[in-house]
């Protein structure tokens, strides 16, 4: 026989399993669940290209939103609106990104000496890797990906 206390606990415990939902009808309308927090993860790197290559290599003193050289703010959201299909302040009518040859930002951080303007960053210091990830995260963008 069951004492009045142990009903109450069973009867709640009942009540907290009805509640609990178990699964999702549909999934898809919660996103991937915070797994693109980090955004694009570079093949050749296997990290977030954002937060440990452009945040790192790029942001820091010259494309920031606070500075903003040639134009070019990597550091506020949508960077691929300001890089994508946009001319350079530095080479026009050239890209900064395109389909077509890379674009500046490519022939910039991966030449010595580029065509137009000076290479990037100034005196160097991109890994192969490094050069590998931002023109994976370009072509990403370019593709519509997330940043």
């Amino acid at each position: 026989m069951l004492v009045p206390h142990s009903r109450v606990v069973i009867a709640a415990c009942l009540w907290a399993l009805a509640g609990c939902a178990g699964s999702l009808n549909d999934p898809d309308r919660f996103g991937d669940g915070g797994s693109s927090l980090n955004g694009f993860v570079c093949p050749s790197l296997g990290k977030p290209a954002k937060a440990e290559v452009i945040d790192k290599k790029c942001v820091s003193g010259c494309h920031s939103a606070a500075v903003v050289e040639s134009g070019l703010d990597l550091e506020s959201a949508n960077a691929g609106a300001r890089l994508i299909d946009v001319s350079t302040t530095v080479c026009p009518p050239r890209h900064r990104v395109d389909s077509v040859d890379g674009g500046t930002l490519q022939e910039k951080i991966s030449q010595s000496s580029p065509t137009c303007g000076s290479s990037m960053p100034p005196g160097g210091g991109l890994t192969n890797g490094e050069i590998n990830c931002i023109i994976e995260w370009t072509r990403n963008l370019a593709a519509g990906g997330q940043e």
